[in-house]
């Protein structure tokens, strides 16, 4: 028999055999949850583009009686259903796109979530106001004088 000193401490399992050390552990991938500001990004570029659609169907109503009575008066056009929500319908959209734009900024830079309603969300607002600045740019581009396309209605005015 081998006479061992009581004094000296054993090596660690690890050091006797490095064939039986501790393996590392398999860890399932985590599940990542949907950022919740991509999510609101996300609801917030649907509900201002339905309020969009609203908005472009009150328009095209108003447009359509003034093709039918060839005027469009003041006091009449006032009657139309909703017509005074008009702005406000088209401001509220516009705001939410711009709020749901930085939301869904924020919504990125989130870590460990899933950025996918982020990205569309994002895409949609972003799609949006560039599609409204063109518009402007084209409207101001457009002739200022409507006298030359409808002489009558600038007149009853």
């Amino acid at each position: 028999m081998s006479y061992q000193d009581p004094n000296l401490q054993k090596p660690a399992a690890s050091e006797e055999h490095p064939v039986f050390s501790e393996a590392p552990v398999f860890q399932p991938p985590v599940k990542l949850k949907h950022s919740g500001p991509g999510i609101a990004s996300f609801i917030m570029s649907l509900v201002s583009l339905i309020g969009y659609i609203i908005l472009a169907i009150m328009v095209i109503n108003l447009l359509a009686h003034f093709s039918q009575y060839q005027t469009l008066n003041p006091e009449v056009a006032l009657q139309q259903t909703g017509t005074v929500l008009l702005p406000f319908i088209f401001l509220g959209s516009l705001l939410l796109n711009c709020s749901g734009l930085v939301v869904g900024i924020i919504g990125i830079a989130l870590k460990n979530r899933k950025k996918t309603f982020a990205i569309t969300g994002l895409i949609i607002n972003a799609l949006i106001i560039a599609g409204f600045i063109a518009l402007l740019a084209i409207g101001l581009s457009v002739p200022n004088s409507t006298a030359d396309i409808y002489p009558s209605s600038v007149q009853s005015l």
